[in-house]
């Protein structure tokens, strides 16, 4: 079992060149888990990149649509406030909540975020794609 987070969640739906493929060979066989603002968070960055250029609608919509079917067990993130209060001065309230679960649900953290996989008071494993 893995939590993952966006920096991860993005490159597999919407990304057909090597990262995405890597991301996606590191996930297969795993139960992928995840606080409930991952897919809100992962609609958002594909937003941006659509807004910018860096996906067409098409892509956009074909990205949104594999991260509906993506099988993700969701986990409520209002437990996790307290750990991601305390964890406030470290990191995101975010990233915090991918830590707060990833400790929870005793398993690793899977990002693409080296600060992230760095900061202090982190009580999980981080693993950095």
């Amino acid at each position: 079992m893995l939590v993952v987070d966006a920096s991860i969640l993005v490159p597999v739906v919407a990304d057909g060149g090597d990262d995405g493929r890597l991301f996606r060979q590191r996930l297969r066989g795993e139960t992928i888990v995840g606080p409930d603002l991952l897919r809100l968070e992962v609609v958002s960055v594909l937003r941006r990149h659509t807004t910018n250029g860096g996906l067409t609608r098409e892509q956009a919509d074909a990205a949104v649509n594999d991260l509906l079917a993506f099988p993700i067990t969701v986990y409520a993130s209002a437990p996790l406030l307290s750990r991601v209060w305390e964890l406030r001065h470290n990191v995101s309230a975010y990233d915090g909540c991918y830590v707060a679960l990833a400790e929870a649900v005793e398993c690793a953290l899977l990002t693409a975020d080296r600060m992230l996989a760095n900061a202090p008071g982190v009580r999980c494993v981080v693993e950095v794609l």
